[in-house]
């Protein structure tokens, strides 16, 4: 839900991108937080009627996400061996990322198609996640490949209008065609399979493990996930197991013990769910750590730091772009 963090630097209100998603501040900075497709085009129908849309508007926003900014699935989209490895895994963890149309690989002869599926989604509402979607694409290519994929790619489109296509070509050098079959990013094949740089095993195995994780939760229902769910609603007023309790209606010690049965609890769910925000909070933006400690709900720094580093293995510091 990019749009909610990204708006205020582009004179549009959080707080007005979020109306009727059912969503909160908080929740925006939770990695689990769950996201439908349904909530993202709200949020983006919110901003295009505070700010219109134009040509060039989501490669704005676009420029703003960068891999670092995307939590655990971008950092394991980066420690990734081959761009077609990076193709594949984004694919597979969608669910975890800012993607809101179908994005697919095909290959055919010499030329390697990434296309994204617009059709869903209301015609007012495709150039614009398209463009941030193409600068998003570009900006992990910035990162990854050793040489400019702009310089050897074109991008068939659907959406094919005069203002849409040279404010691609424009902003990020992409030869723009009409086309009546999909939207489609052309790239040599060769590309594909070239060793990236990058590349670091014990990362991306630890990555990989998060990002299924998380995906995982998002598919159950359990007592773990609807209690994150509740606190993240009310987490800037201490939830108590009680008050969690009567939000779930239930009694306080039934769901200590369906959390028990999980091997979990509230205050290990309450000590996730504020670091994920810690987490968000320390790659996208510049607030120092101890700040980020308190606003994560600790009161002394080191023991933020202790947490923080046991949950994810590297310290606060080494969060965002120097992971």
């Amino acid at each position: 839900m990019f749009e909610a963090k990204i708006a205020p630097g582009f004179g549009v209100c959080a707080e007005d991108c979020l109306e009727e998603t059912g969503l909160t501040l908080f929740e925006l900075y939770d990695s689990a937080t769950k996201v439908t497709i349904g909530q993202e085009l709200t949020a983006i129908e919110n901003s295009l009627r505070h700010k219109p849309y134009e040509p060039g508007l989501g490669i704005g926003i676009g420029r703003r996400i960068r891999p670092e900014t995307l939590g655990i699935w971008g950092y394991a989209l980066l420690s990734i061996p081959t761009f077609r490895a990076s193709l594949s895994t984004a694919m597979d963890y969608a669910r975890l990322s800012f993607m809101i149309a179908r994005m697919d690989l095909l290959e055919q002869g010499d030329e390697a198609l990434i296309t994204f599926g617009t059709s869903p989604l209301p015609q007012n509402l495709r150039k614009f996640p398209l463009e941030r979607h193409l600068t998003v694409l570009f900006n992990f290519a910035s990162v990854l490949l050793p040489e400019s994929l702009a310089a050897k790619t074109t991008f068939r489109t659907m959406e094919y209008d005069a203002g849409f296509a040279t404010a691609l070509n424009r902003e990020l050098g992409l030869v723009v065609e009409s086309s009546n079959q999909m939207n489609t990013v052309v790239i040599p094949r060769s590309l594909l399979d070239l060793p990236l740089p990058q590349h670091d095993p014990e990362k991306l195995v630890m990555c990989l493990k998060q990002c299924e994780a998380l995906q995982g939760s998002r598919t159950q229902n359990t007592w773990t996930a609807q209690v994150q769910d509740a606190i993240l609603s009310d987490i800037s007023n201490a939830p108590t197991i009680k008050s969690v309790a009567q939000t779930l209606k239930t009694s306080d010690r039934t769901l200590a013990r369906r959390l028990a049965e999980e091997g979990s609890s509230l205050r290990t769910i309450l000590v996730r769910v504020r670091l994920a925000i810690a987490h968000e909070l320390l790659t996208t933006t510049n607030l120092s750590v101890s700040k980020v400690a308190w606003r994560a709900g600790y009161a002394e720094p080191s023991s933020f730091v202790r947490a923080f580093t046991k949950e994810y293995g590297y310290t606060p510091g080494k969060a965002g772009r120097n992971i």
